[in-house]
C-alpha cells in the first residue's frame, strides 16, 4: 500500500513539473524564449507606431495579437526602450490567461520605474484593478484602481481618472456605500455629457452613465428616479441596436419593480434578462438577477420557484466567488424552507454556504454599510452548524453537546442582558443629573495653572473677547448655522488666533466642540422646558440650534450627555404624564 501511494505522489509531481516546464516556456519573460522569437518580416524594421495600430486592427484575434505583441516587445528590447517593452507587456497581457496576466503587467511596472508618461503605467494599474475586480477581490482591486487614479490626474489623463473613479464608484456600491457611489456616478455622467469630455462621442459611454446612476437610485430606494433612467437607456440601446445594453437595462429595471413590490412585472423582465446574461458568460449579474428573481416569486408564494432561482444562484457562487450583502437573504430562506421541511441535510450545506458567505463578505467587503443587518451573526450560524451535525451524527455525545451549546447561549443572553440592564440604569442616572442641571450657571473665566499658553494674550485682547464671548452667548447667537471661528472673531473685534487660543485655555476644548456644546445645553433646556419643541423632529430639533444635519447633532448630543436625544424626549414625556 504505502508502495503504491509513493507512487501516485511521483507521478503526482511528474504532472506539476511538466506544467511548470510549460507554464515556463510560455512566459515571454523567459529571456531564452524572447531571444529565440523571431519577429516577422513583415514587421521587421516597421515602426512601435505600425505595429500598435495592427495590434488595435486586429484585436479580435487572439493568435495574431500575441505575435504583434511579442514583436513589440522584441524590438523595445533590441532598442533598449523599457517603456516601449512595458506597453508590448501590456498588450500580451491583454490575450493571456489567470496568472500570467497578472504577471506580464507587473513586470510592465517593473520596467517603467521612474518613468511615466499620460497613459503609463495609469493604464497598467487599471488593468490589475479589473484583473482583480473579475475575481471578486475588491480589496485588491480598489488599490490599484486608486493608485491608477492618483497617476492619471496627475500627468491629466482625464479618461482613465474617471474610468478609475467610477470604479470605485462600483465598488462602493457594491459594498453598501449607495449615497458615496451615487456621487461619483453623476460627476462620471456629468463629464461624459460636457463639452469638455475625452471620451467618444457615442452612444454607449452615456450608457454606461445611465446604468450606473439607476442601479444607484434603485439601491437608494428612489425607485420612480431609477425607473425614467432605465426607459432612457432602453430607448438609446434600442435606437442603437445594442442588444447587450438593452437587457442590463430589462434587469435593472426588473429589480427596481422588485422594491416596487409589482412582482409579476419584476419576474416577467428578469426572466427575460437572463438568458443574455448567460449567452455573455456574466454570472455575477446572473447571480444578483437570479436572487431578485428568487426574491420576486418568494413575494408571490411561489416558494419552489423561488428555491429553484437561489439554488440556481447558490450554483454560480460555488465557482465564482463574487456576492452582493444582499445575497445572505436568499441563503436564510433556504435555511428556513429546509427547516420547516426537517431536512437537516440541507439545511447544514445551506448553513455551510451562509458561513462561507459570510467570510467572503468579511475579507472583501470591510466597508460593509452597517445598514445591513443580520438576523444571526456568523458565530451563532456556526452554534447550530454544530447542533444539526450532532442531530444527524446521532453519537452518544449529543446530550452532553447539547448542554454545552445551550450553556454557551445562555452565557450569550445573560451578558447581553447584563449590559442591557446597566446601560438602561445608566441612562437613567444621566437623565436624572441632565434635568436637574442648570445650564444657564454664570461663566467664571478664572486662568488655568497653565499660564504659559496665555502668555502672548494681553489683559486688553483677554478683556476683549470675554465681553465678545459672554454677548455671544447671552443672545444666543450660537444658533447661526455655519458660524465660524473667523465670523465669530470678527464680530468681537478679535482674530481667529488669539479667540481659538482663549477657547482652548479657559474652555479646555476645541472651538467646534465648544459651540456644539452651547447648542446642546440650549436644546436640553428648550426640551426641558417647552413642551411642543418635544413634539418635533429630530431634523427640526437640529435645525432649530444651528446643526445642518440630524446626524450631528445626534452625535453632538450623545457625546455631551451619554445618551441619545431620542431617549431623553421619550423620558421627558413619560416624565409630564405622571
Amino acid at each position: 500500500m504505502i508502495k503504491f501511494l509513493n507512487i501516485i505522489s511521483c507521478f503526482l509531481i511528474a504532472i506539476l513539473l511538466f506544467s511548470y516546464i510549460q507554464i515556463d516556456k510560455n512566459n515571454f519573460l523567459n529571456v531564452k524564449v524572447i531571444n529565440e522569437f523571431h519577429i516577422p518580416d513583415s514587421l521587421r524594421g516597421k515602426p512601435y507606431k505600425y505595429i500598435e495600430d495592427q495590434l488595435y486592427k486586429f484585436d479580435n484575434f487572439e493568435n495574431r495579437v500575441t505575435i504583434y505583441a511579442k514583436s513589440y516587445i522584441k524590438k523595445g528590447l533590441i532598442d533598449k526602450n523599457s517603456l516601449e517593452m512595458a506597453k508590448g507587456y501590456f498588450f500580451l497581457s491583454s490575450v493571456s490567461q489567470d496568472s500570467l496576466e497578472l504577471i506580464y503587467l507587473n513586470h510592465a511596472i517593473n520596467l517603467l520605474k521612474a518613468k511615466t508618461n499620460k497613459n503609463y503605467p495609469a493604464i497598467l494599474y487599471y488593468s490589475k484593478g479589473d484583473y482583480y475586480y473579475k475575481r471578486a477581490n475588491y480589496k485588491d482591486a480598489l488599490d490599484n484602481y486608486f493608485i491608477c487614479y492618483r497617476i492619471a490626474k496627475k500627468h491629466h489623463n482625464n479618461v482613465l481618472a474617471y474610468d478609475s473613479k467610477f470604479n470605485i464608484g462600483s465598488l462602493k456600491n457594491r459594498i453598501g456605500k449607495h449615497e458615496e457611489a451615487l456621487k461619483i456616478f453623476k460627476e462620471f455622467n456629468d463629464y461624459i455629457l460636457s463639452e469638455e469630455s475625452e471620451y467618444p462621442k457615442d452612444y454607449y459611454s452615456k450608457l454606461i452613465g445611465l446604468f450606473a446612476l439607476s442601479d444607484s437610485y434603485t439601491k437608494l430606494k428612489k425607485l420612480d428616479t431609477a425607473t425614467i433612467i432605465n426607459k432612457k437607456g432602453i430607448k438609446i440601446s434600442l435606437s442603437n441596436n445594442d442588444n447587450d445594453m438593452y437587457h442590463y437595462f430589462i434587469m435593472n429595471e426588473g429589480v427596481n419593480l422588485y422594491y416596487k413590490k409589482e412582482y409579476k412585472n419584476s419576474i416577467d423582465s428578469l426572466k427575460k434578462a437572463i438568458p443574455n446574461l448567460i449567452k455573455l458568460e456574466d454570472k455575477s449579474n446572473e447571480i444578483f438577477s437570479r436572487f431578485y428573481l428568487g426574491k420576486s416569486f418568494f413575494a408571490e408564494n411561489k416558494v419552489e420557484d423561488a428555491n429553484f432561482q437561489f439554488r440556481t444562484a447558490d450554483s454560480l457562487f460555488k465557482d465564482f466567488k463574487d456576492l452582493f450583502p444582499e445575497i445572505r437573504q436568499g441563503y436564510k430562506i433556504l435555511i428556513n424552507h429546509y427547516k420547516e421541511k426537517n431536512n437537516k441535510e440541507k439545511q447544514l450545506l445551506y448553513l455551510n454556504r451562509l458561513i462561507t458567505v459570510d467570510s467572503i463578505l468579511s475579507s472583501n467587503h470591510l466597508y460593509i454599510n452597517n445598514k445591513i443587518v443580520k438576523d444571526f451573526d456568523t458565530a451563532n450560524l456556526i452554534l447550530d452548524k454544530e447542533r444539526l451535525i450532532n442531530d444527524l451524527s446521532q453519537s452518544n455525545s449529543s446530550k452532553s453537546r447539547s448542554i454545552i451549546s445551550l450553556a454557551i447561549v445562555l452565557i450569550i443572553v445573560s451578558l447581553f442582558l447584563i449590559f442591557s440592564y446597566k446601560k438602561r440604569k445608566r441612562d437613567k442616572i444621566r437623565f436624572k443629573q441632565l434635568v436637574e442641571k442648570n445650564n444657564k450657571e454664570e461663566k467664571n473665566y478664572k486662568p488655568l495653572k497653565d499660564k504659559q499658553s496665555l502668555a502672548h494674550l494681553s489683559e486688553d485682547i483677554m478683556k476683549i473677547i470675554k465681553t465678545g464671548l459672554d454677548k455671544f452667548e447671552s443672545e444666543e447667537e450660537y444658533l447661526t448655522p455655519n458660524i465660524s471661528i473667523n465670523t465669530l472673531a470678527k464680530s468681537i473685534n478679535s482674530n481667529s488666533k488669539y479667540l481659538s487660543v482663549f477657547i482652548n485655555h479657559y474652555e479646555q476644548k476645541k472651538f467646534t466642540d465648544y459651540i456644539n456644546d452651547l447648542r446642546i445645553e440650549y436644546s436640553i433646556e428648550k426640551l426641558k422646558s417647552d413642551h411642543k419643541f418635544r413634539k418635533y423632529t429630530i431634523k427640526a430639533i437640529a435645525d432649530t440650534v444651528g446643526f445642518s444635519n440630524p446626524v450631528s447633532f445626534s452625535q453632538a448630543f450623545y457625546k455631551k450627555t451619554g445618551i441619545k436625544p431620542s431617549y431623553f424626549i421619550k423620558k421627558l414625556e413619560n416624565n409630564a404624564k405622571t
